[in-house]
C-alpha cells in the first residue's frame, strides 16, 4: 500500500507531496473567556495573525482538545481510510527522533508527518547521557527491534536549557540534568568566549550541544552494529523556532567510534 504522504512518480519510485496534513479548524460556539493569553498575559485572547485560536481560550479546553480529536480523526480517516486501521496492527516508522520537550517543537508537525512516522523520545535541551536508562531504552528498541534507517537529534535556538546551562544560578534538581549541558560548554569554552554577541553565543552553544549528543548515538554499540551491518544513518539537526526552519548540522568525526566497536569474545 503506497503511503498517505506518498504518490508515484513516473518511474514508478516513491516520493513524498508537499501538502502538509492539516485539518479544518473545528467550529466552536464557545466564546473566548478569561484567561492566559499567548504572550502569558491575563485577559481575552486574540487570534493570531493565521486565524488559530487556542482551545485554551474556551470555557472548558479539555472539552475543546476532545472536539478538536474527534474532528481530526474524522478528516484522517477520511482523507486516509486505511491509516488508523493499520496503525492498529504494527508501526513501522523509519525515524528515530531525539528532540527538545519544548512546545514550540512538535516533531511531527514541523516534519509534516503522520501518525506512525517517526519515533521519538524528547527531554530536556535533547540530551543523551549515557547513563539515561529511559533514552537507551528508547534507542535500543528503535534500532533492534523497529529498525529504523535513520536517527535524527534535533536541538532547536531559543532553548530554556541551554541558556539555563549558561547561567550561573542554582536550580535546583535540574542542575543535575544541566550538567550534559554544562560539560559541553566547558569542552566548548575558548570558541564560545571568543563569540562577544550573548544570543550568538547560546545559539552556537545549542548547535555544539546537539553534535555532542549525536556523538553520544554514534558511541552507542548497537547504533555502531546498525550502521555497518545495514546502513542506519544518524544525523544532527537544528530548528528554529522563529521561522519553522531546519537544517542540517555539519558533525566532525571525533575519531572514537572505533572504541566503541565492540565484538564478541
Amino acid at each position: 500500500m503506497l503511503h498517505p504522504l506518498q504518490s508515484k512518480q513516473k518511474n514508478g519510485s516513491a516520493a513524498s507531496t508537499a501538502e502538509p496534513v492539516l485539518p479544518p479548524k473545528p467550529s466552536t460556539t464557545s466564546e473566548p473567556a478569561s484567561g492566559i493569553t499567548s504572550n502569558g498575559a491575563s485577559g481575552n485572547s486574540t487570534p493570531s495573525k493565521r486565524g488559530h485560536k487556542s482551545p485554551f481560550t474556551v470555557e472548558d479546553p479539555i472539552e475543546a482538545l476532545l472536539a478538536r480529536n474527534q474532528h481530526w480523526s474524522s478528516h484522517i480517516s477520511q482523507k486516509y481510510p486505511e491509516l488508523f486501521p493499520s496503525l492498529a496492527s504494527t508501526q513501522k516508522p523509519q525515524i528515530l527522533w531525539f528532540g527538545c520537550s519544548d512546545s514550540r517543537v512538535p516533531e511531527t508537525t514541523i516534519l509534516n508527518l503522520l501518525p506512525g512516522e517517526v519515533f521519538v523520545h524528547r527531554n530536556i535541551a535533547n540530551c543523551l547521557p549515557p547513563n539515561d536508562l529511559s533514552s537507551l531504552s528508547v534507542l535500543q528498541y528503535a534500532v533492534e527491534v523497529l529498525q529504523v534507517k535513520h536517527i535524527i537529534v534535533c536541538g532547536h535556538y531559543g532553548c530554556g536549557g541551554i541558556a539555563a546551562a549558561c547561567s550561573q544560578k542554582r536550580l535546583g534538581l535540574i542542575d543535575v540534568w544541566l550538567k550534559n549541558i554544562r560539560d559541553v560548554r566547558a569542552r566548548n569554552i575558548k570558541e564560545l568566549m571568543a563569540i562577544d554577541d550573548e544570543e550568538a553565543r547560546i545559539r552556537r552553544l545549542v548547535e555544539l550541544n546537539t553534535v555532542a549528543q549525536v556523538h553520544s548515538v554514534l558511541h552507542n554499540a548497537n547504533v555502531i552494529d546498525a550502521m555497518r551491518d545495514r546502513g542506519m544513518k544518524v544525523h544532527g539537526f537544528v530548528y528554529d523556532v522563529a521561522n519553522g526552519k531546519i537544517r542540517r548540522l555539519e558533525v566532525p568525526d571525533d575519531h572514537a567510534t572505533e572504541i566503541f566497536d565492540l565484538h564478541d569474545c
